[in-house]
């Protein structure tokens, strides 16, 4: 069996899928100017993140303050307040450029300020603030705070803010709390001292394993799929599998095993091999529904597939302080039992 006479979507028609199925995929449309401009951005965050990951001479505050000035002003820019409408590009008007409102380019610049100001003082300053933060620290503090909070909102949907949130106001409010949650709670001033000013709080150890690991192999995931890679794996295991009995839902699991070792994400390795595998599963007679849950459940392993993990090997490594190697050698065997 050969992929040459399988039917292949465009880019155009993967992308509006990814679109339609992961909120963290629903961008904005823009202006050309302006996608120029999120592009060079874009391009300047990845040589940045390779500048830094081939020489590290950046302060760790540092690096993990220009890696969220990134992230979040690119986030205010790239996802509405609103999904409704966001594929389409809005009409220019006096409060709105490029298909992006004003209010959100000012949060787009609040928050790269925001990210930075900490980073950038003087690390004897930063330390002599720990524990008495001044007002210009507070307000800092809170706007990115909100602006995290929305940011995750916009990108991700409302759960994990209404999680945060709701322990914020446990933290902030309890001494009101009734029976065993009643506790002494903590002010303003110490909540934002926390989470702002220490290395527990926003700029803490999620932070730090995006940008020194995660940002790092999800580009290299991107840059291998854009050079031909995730059809080499599908080519692969049409060679393995494509023969026998069965071959397109063995192909299926091949070629997701494959693309699980460069992308952590479920719903892009569905998109990429199950554009080729679903309809070859249909037309040896599997029904639809089938191959879509072969698809799915093969491509879902990504999660656990070595090395990328879905960014949870990263954040083990982190906390509990054990080499990398370990924890993808005791997540191999079970992303092997999976498929």
């Amino acid at each position: 069996m050969s992929s040459d006479n399988m039917p292949e979507l465009t880019p155009e028609q993967l992308a509006a899928i990814e679109r339609e199925y992961d909120p963290e995929m629903a961008f904005r449309q823009t202006g050309k100017r302006l996608a120029m401009f999120i592009t060079t951005v874009l391009v300047a965050m990845s040589v940045y993140h390779f500048y830094a990951a081939g020489f590290g001479l950046v302060r760790e505050l540092l690096h993990r303050g220009i890696h969220l000035s990134f992230v979040l002003g690119l986030v205010f820019l790239l996802f509405s307040w609103r999904k409704a409408g966001a594929n389409r590009l809005a009409p220019p008007t006096w409060y709105r450029f490029g298909g992006i409102t004003t209010i959100d380019i000012i949060l787009s610049v609040l928050a790269v300020g925001a990210s930075l100001y900490l980073p950038l003082l003087p690390p004897e300053v930063v330390s002599e603030r720990v524990g008495n933060p001044s007002q210009v620290d507070i307000f800092m503090g809170t706007a990115l705070l909100v602006l995290v909070l929305e940011a995750a909102r916009r990108s991700v949907g409302p759960t994990l803010p209404i999680i945060a949130l709701i322990f914020i106001a446990f933290a902030v409010f309890g001494p009101y709390a009734p029976g065993a949650l009643k506790h002494g709670g903590t002010s303003w001033l110490g909540l934002i001292n926390h989470l702002y000013m220490t290395n527990q709080g926003i700029y803490g150890v999620a932070i730090g394993v995006m940008a020194q690991y995660v940002f790092l192999f999800i580009l290299f995931g991107v840059l291998a799929t854009r050079i031909g890679l995730g059809q080499l794996f599908i080519d692969i295991a049409m060679v393995i599998a494509g023969r026998y009995s069965g071959g397109p839902a063995k192909v299926a699991i091949f070629s997701s095993a494959f693309m699980g070792t460069i992308s952590g994400s479920s719903i892009a390795n569905t998109v990429t091999t199950g554009a080729l595998t679903i309809p070859a599963m249909k037309k040896v007679g599997y029904p639809a529904h089938f191959a879509g849950a072969v698809e799915a459940t093969s491509s879902t392993g990504g999660q656990i597939t070595p090395p990328i993990l879905g960014a949870a090997a990263f954040i083990m490594v982190e906390y509990l302080e054990i080499p990398l190697r370990d924890v993808l050698a005791a997540a191999l065997f079970p992303a092997l039992l999976h498929y």
